[in-house]
């Protein structure tokens, strides 16, 4: 009979493993713009859920009573009714199931019914997978000598997502050795995976994870060293000493040891807050909308802010920023509710509950102090790790504590056929909205590669596509626009009805677009471009709703230099030169990244400048141009151009 049991209930252990790893892999390749891979994880994930509530018809649903549970839940639930006063909503339901994946991964974990076994498979894949992009980042810093990044964008969340795999297996690695569980030798491998591990942290650099990485493991070490062998501590700890040093004795050595000191004066993160800080005054209350800070930055920025502008290096900032002070009120509790939980297990529970709960804890806490100086809640692996840490972490808990759970049983409610019916139709609603959301993207970027080797019509047909599968996306509606206003330009004068016709089907994809999201500054410059390049279309009120349009645009974003250029040149077409010099001037201010598209910026700025007597400025601004020529030039000809 036990053997019967057993293999009953392998099944569940392989799908649920399965699919928790087939969510991840492409969640880890998302970045932002790759929006495929995140509809591939969502999809996943769904089919995860449905797969686990269709086995609870009989069995039913133990939804545990806890602080935690009901913090998520309700940091979740905020979320959603937060999408109600979005000034982009299609951007903030994507974001809502971005963030909210932590959340949901956690309930996955919690309802799934064997949850043992389901984290010993998924923590020794994460264990691998930890290793494996750790040594990517190494191969990366020693042999390329770029930043140890792996997959990820930036070093700081390479760092964040192994300082979540590290931690508790630090946890792990005490508990074997104090409980001798495991033989020597898949000890001796825990420990090459864990130097490995500390290792690629430090060749990062990053200075946030490696702190909270120091402060964990403290934490993690002070809390757990009476109840194991000081033997296991001190191997710990020389592990994660003899790391550092090899770090800074490797090709890359000393980079950290001269980044920490930085740390506390970090101008460009200070700058990065006080914007934030200025746009959060703006709706402190209920927010902004989730996922629009980006949108919302560059109003305030800072114009020597050399950041991206995606994120408010501070995700408890950022969550109040989109979400209001609810938001940040409720993660806040979350956290609370963890730190609760595990002063309770601490007062009672064993030797290896505490080593694993301990480990757990202080893993989460690891991306929890991190997300002060990063942006860890809006990156999707490492909130589906989170969220299943976070589920064990919660499981272990609620067992030692015997807490209370609600049994919801719907075999006493409907039948199994009808039951099954309404599972999967209310699962099919959220799988084709991520399966709409990810083919719009692609004919989104078809239609623009379309368009850039002269392809318009095949453009035209692409782009109404991508707009058929997801209505509400500015994006696509303000990229068909623009192809009409340039489609415009190449039809014959005689056309007029032609012209007249793309004229006002492209106003009315700019109003759908404006209507959709209000923030997007690209969508007045298209705007300002059709109502310039048309100006027989539209009467003579042509220049004025152009320079509105244009100024609507530089108020959102100040850093659209090449819808400065427009309006500037129109100006000039006006003779209206101190105009033309204010406005240019007002963008010469702002950093920008060098790119080739910056080199007539600059040397527009400059003319003007030599013209109105401003000399030394001129030839500042213009050497700037020449310096950025040579490095274009220099960089074509490295590629055999």
């Amino acid at each position: 009979m036990p053997s019967r049991r057993k293999t009953a209930n392998l099944p569940s252990v392989h799908a649920s493993t399965l699919f928790y790893i087939c969510a991840l892999m492409p969640a880890l390749l998302f970045k932002g713009p790759q929006i495929e891979f995140f509809a591939i994880t969502q999809v996943v994930l769904m089919l995860w859920l449905g797969w686990v509530v269709l086995r609870s018809h009989d069995s039913g649903l133990r939804i545990p009573q806890t602080p935690l549970a009901i913090s998520l839940t309700l940091f979740w639930l905020w979320l959603a009714l937060s999408l109600t006063g979005s000034l982009a909503p299609t951007t903030s339901v994507i974001n809502f199931w971005w963030v909210g994946s932590l959340v949901l991964v956690f309930w996955l974990y919690t309802l799934t019914p064997d949850r043992d076994t389901l984290w010993s498979h998924a923590a020794a894949i994460l264990l691998i997978l930890g290793v494996v992009m750790g040594l990517m980042g190494v191969y990366q810093v020693l042999l390329l000598e770029q930043p140890a990044r792996s997959v990820f964008e930036t070093r700081n969340t390479q760092a964040a997502f192994l300082n979540l795999v590290a931690v508790p297996a630090s946890a792990y690695l005490l508990m074997f050795m104090s409980g001798k569980s495991l033989s020597r030798q898949h000890v001796i491998l825990l420990c090459v995976f864990l130097y490995i591990l500390f290792f690629s942290i430090f060749m990062t650099a990053s200075r946030g994870a490696t702190l909270s990485l120091s402060l964990s493991l403290g934490l993690l070490i002070a809390l757990t060293y009476r109840h194991v062998p000081w033997r296991a501590t001190a191997l710990l700890m020389m592990l994660a000493l003899f790391a550092f040093l090899s770090t800074e004795i490797s090709l890359a050595g000393g980079e950290l040891r001269q980044r920490l000191p930085q740390l506390m004066q970090d101008t460009p993160r200070m700058m990065i807050w006080e914007s934030s800080w200025n746009l959060l005054q703006s709706a402190p209350w209920h927010g902004i909308g989730l996922g629009l800070f980006y949108l919302a930055y560059p109003a305030f920025r800072n114009p020597m802010d050399s950041s991206g502008g995606f994120f408010a290096h501070n995700d408890y900032l950022q969550i109040w920023i989109e979400t209001g002070l609810p938001g940040l009120l409720l993660l806040i509790s979350v956290l609370g509710s963890c730190l609760w939980l595990m002063w309770r297990v601490l007062r009672k529970a064993d030797k290896n509950t505490r080593l694993e709960v301990t480990g757990l804890f202080c893993g989460l806490m690891a991306v929890a102090s991190h997300s002060i100086v990063d942006f860890n809640l809006y990156i999707l692996s490492i909130m589906m790790v989170s969220g299943l840490v976070m589920g064990r972490f919660h499981d272990l808990a609620a067992r030692e504590l015997k807490v209370s759970s609600f049994h919801l049983r719907p075999s006493r409610l409907v039948g199994k056929q009808a039951y099954s019916i309404v599972i999967i139709l209310l699962m099919l609603m959220p799988i084709f909205y991520f399966v709409a959301l990810g083919m719009a993207n692609s004919y989104y970027d078809k239609g623009l590669s379309q368009a850039r080797v002269g392809k318009l019509q095949e453009s035209d047909m692409s782009l109404a596509t991508a707009h058929r599968l997801t209505p509400s996306d500015d994006r696509s509606l303000i990229a068909h626009a623009d192809l009409y206003r340039h489609a415009i330009s190449i039809l014959p004068d005689e056309d007029r009805l032609g012209k007249k016709a793309l004229y006002e089907q492209a106003l009315q994809f700019l109003d759908e677009a404006q209507s959709a999201n209000s923030l997007r500054a690209l969508t007045f410059v298209i705007r300002g471009r059709l109502y310039q390049q048309n100006l027989d279309l539209v009467g003579d009120a042509g220049y004025q709703l152009a320079s509105e349009s244009f100024q609507q645009a530089l108020a959102l974003n100040p850093l659209l230099f090449q819808g400065r250029m427009d309006y500037a040149n129109q100006l000039l077409q006006q003779g209206k030169k101190e105009e033309a010099l204010r406005v240019m001037d007002e963008g010469a201010q702002f950093y920008y990244h060098p790119i080739p598209e910056l080199i007539p910026f600059y040397f527009l700025t400059g003319k003007l400048r030599r013209e109105a007597g401003r000399v030394e400025e001129a030839v500042a601004v213009e050497k700037m141009a020449q310096e950025l020529e040579t490095r274009t030039k220099s960089s074509y000809f490295l590629r055999g151009f």
